[in-house]
């Protein structure tokens, strides 16, 4: 019996030695895991291209924006755009998490995102196309070869005829990790106890967003004429992104930053205290006048030096568009809009998706590590702006401008010929969609395209033109 035993056990350690040991040359199969629930798993299939697992309305839908033949050229570049798509269709701030726990929260929340059961029907309607592309440099003569040679100018040197200001042609004329509780005890110990009626008037609104609404305002102790940005806070779901952007504010003055002067908490409601530049939006300017190439060096140079403090303090902004550089009158140039900030330290890298569209680098679209010069990319797609009136695939829907960003990397120019060798090649510099190669802020304050800025006061005329228009006169 014994005999029978040990051959039994002898039997059944060589059977299983079979079934899980590894042989030469041979590797080890381990069954797939049963019973488990999966709302969405994606795959390709490597000989027809097609989607497998994708649920119908999503396939739907990629078909319509991207079309079957790119979906099947870059399959998994479209659900990558299609994750972030998704995922930011689905906030209503963009997140600007502080803390590796967040950062891994929210790539989490990317990777997953189809998983979510709401799938759309639609999708949001293209942006309401206001300016014709008109080729650059068509009402300007180029500058000659011997002013770009040698020597850089002065800025005394450097002259901008501004007799006529060239306008643009128009197609039509007519989760957070702190409670909110802790959040607003953090909020609470850095805004003034003081009650801000006491002080300031506020006069009218100038701008409204998810965010808050901007007034002007009469600042009684001083007689300075202010911007209040008064945000309700019981209607934020997000309130630690509003406190980022109070304590970036608040830690942080340069002259090309819109600067922070008080910040108030009454019952529900925030008020933050700004310096007015009565300017109004670089975005006003672009969309509706043609600037030449001086004063776009110019404006470069200064939002250059508002990125390069920042990023030496540790800070990437991560919006940076015409929509959030403010001017003065007078043709000063400020960033503003620091709650999309991201404070990092030393070397390290961001993965989460924040920012606009549109401006995006592709190593943000395309859910890799990035850094400070994500910054740079959107610099260089606002040099595009301010030549032809909007940045690359405006006229797109997010969802194929994602995918365009992420499978195209520098997109085409089309008035590039005309632009100058410098702004060509400082455009070079910005769009590299290598990031090593890509020029940092700093690099690019030396680059020789911006020895050309024309004095910041010859912007003053398209603002008032760009006012005039628009209807906005202070």
């Amino acid at each position: 019996m014994q005999n029978t035993n040990e051959k039994s056990k002898m039997s059944l350690l060589k059977k299983m030695k079979e079934a899980f040991g590894r042989r030469s040359g041979e590797e080890i199969n381990i069954g797939a895991p049963t019973n488990v629930k999966q709302n969405v798993h994606v795959e390709v299939d490597s000989k027809t291209g097609e989607y497998i697992g994708l649920p119908e309305p999503w396939m739907r839908l990629l078909n319509k924006e991207l079309g079957a033949d790119d979906v099947k050229k870059n399959p998994i570049v479209a659900v990558q755009a299609l994750k972030a798509f998704h995922y930011i269709q689905q906030q209503q701030h963009f997140k600007a998490p502080m803390t590796k726990d967040q950062i891994e929260a929210e790539s989490n929340a990317i990777q997953h995102a189809l998983d979510d059961k709401t799938i759309p029907d639609t999708i949001p309607p293209l942006p309401p196309k206001t300016t014709e592309h008109i080729k650059h440099g068509a009402n300007q003569q180029p500058i000659p070869v011997s002013e770009r040679a040698g020597e850089p100018k002065t800025k005394e040197q450097v002259k901008v005829d501004t007799t006529t200001t060239v306008l643009r042609k128009r197609e039509n004329e007519p989760g957070s990790r702190l409670s909110d509780e802790a959040v607003m005890f953090e909020m609470r110990k850095i805004c003034n106890p003081a009650n801000p009626r006491e002080r300031f008037k506020k006069s009218k609104e100038v701008g409204s967003g998810a965010s808050g609404t901007v007034y002007t305002a009469l600042d009684e102790l001083t007689g300075d004429r202010v911007a209040i940005k008064e945000i309700d806070l019981s209607r934020q779901p997000k309130k630690e992104l509003i406190l980022n952007e109070i304590k970036v504010m608040k830690d942080f003055n340069h002259r090309n930053l819109v600067n922070f002067l008080d910040s108030y908490v009454v019952d529900d409601h925030l008020w933050v205290i700004m310096e007015l530049l009565h300017g109004g939006p670089l975005t006003d300017v672009v969309t509706e006048t043609i600037m030449k190439e001086e004063q776009i060096a110019a404006v470069c140079k200064e939002i250059l030096q508002a990125i390069d403090f920042l990023h030496s303090k540790g800070i990437i902004h991560r919006d940076i568009k015409s929509d959030n550089v403010l001017l003065g009158l007078d043709g000063s140039v400020k960033v503003t809009d620091f709650g999309f900030c991201a404070s990092v330290q030393g070397d390290e890298k961001r993965s989460t998706m924040v920012g606009t569209p549109y401006w995006m680098a592709p190593e943000v679209v395309t859910r890799k590590q990035y850094g400070a010069k994500v910054d740079v990319w959107s610099l260089g797609i606002m040099a595009i702006e301010m030549i032809d009136g909007e940045p690359p695939y405006l006229q797109e829907t997010p969802l194929r401008a994602l995918y365009l960003i992420a499978t195209t990397g520098r997109p085409e120019i089309p008035s590039l010929s005309k632009l100058t060798p410098d702004f060509q090649d400082f455009l070079d510099k910005c769009l590299q969609v290598n990031v090593d190669t890509r020029w940092a802020a700093g690099d690019l304050l030396r680059h020789p395209f911006l020895h050309k800025c024309a004095p910041l006061a010859t912007l003053a005329p398209l603002i008032k033109e760009a006012q005039k228009i628009l209807r906005k006169e202070i």
